[in-house]
């Protein structure tokens, strides 16, 4: 199976090409609010290296974190499923990044909170003074953020900076059974949200006409 994976939820991100389990292209880079600069070059070298062959499978991180690094990636992924006949999954990007020791994996979630990935897959958002229980209470813990940011925050983590990778995005699926996999892919490609999405309704719908005044 050819498996084209993308993730672009923090600043350092990732494209991988897959043939049979074996990666055959992978490239990476650190943007901030320019993935699409780097993305599309990316994954024209990927698609030059994979040249006639099927593009079975398309795996987007789905996060938690850069919600606009996220949609990048949703709409290339899009596009490209829609040219190759795709089949399209968002996962989790931290899936991969505490398999081995069921670890905690921790990031600043603004505003006061933190987001905390639990080894079962929950993720929820919590205060500074309940993660510090956490590790209180020996969890294992792993940070995206670096050790300087932890130790500000008064919160010790056993390892700082760890980065999910388009690699991961495929070593997570691989392990999946078929079963997990066909729930996975049954869901809405979508970003993981760590709080409840903020819409404010418009004023106007795009198809109203606002009436002119009388001269």
């Amino acid at each position: 199976m050819n498996i084209l994976a993308i993730e672009c939820s923090q600043a350092h991100a990732s494209v991988c090409l897959s043939k049979n389990g074996e990666s055959v292209f992978c490239s990476d880079w650190t943007a901030a609010r320019n993935h699409d600069e780097h993305l599309f070059p990316a994954l024209a070298q990927a698609l030059e290296k994979l040249a006639t062959e099927p593009l079975h499978l398309i795996l987007v991180g789905a996060g938690p974190g850069s919600y606009g690094g996220v949609r990048v990636a949703l709409a290339a992924a899009v596009g490209l499923s829609t040219v190759k006949h795709s089949r399209m999954v968002a996962i989790g990007s931290w899936d991969d990044l505490a398999a081995d020791n069921g670890a905690c994996i921790v990031a600043d979630a603004r505003r006061g909170g933190w987001t905390l990935r639990r080894p079962d897959g929950n993720i929820s958002v919590v205060t500074s003074s309940e993660l510090q229980q956490e590790a209180a209470n020996g969890a294992l813990l792993f940070s995206t953020e670096s050790e300087q940011a932890m130790l500000s925050a008064g919160i010790s983590a056993a390892r700082c900076n760890v980065t999910p990778t388009a690699e991961g995005l495929i070593r997570s699926w691989l392990a999946l059974s078929t079963s997990q996999q066909e729930e996975l892919a049954a869901k809405p490609a979508e970003p993981i949200y760590v709080r409840p999405p903020h819409i404010t309704e418009a004023k106007h719908k795009p198809w109203e006409i606002k009436k002119q005044p009388k001269a």
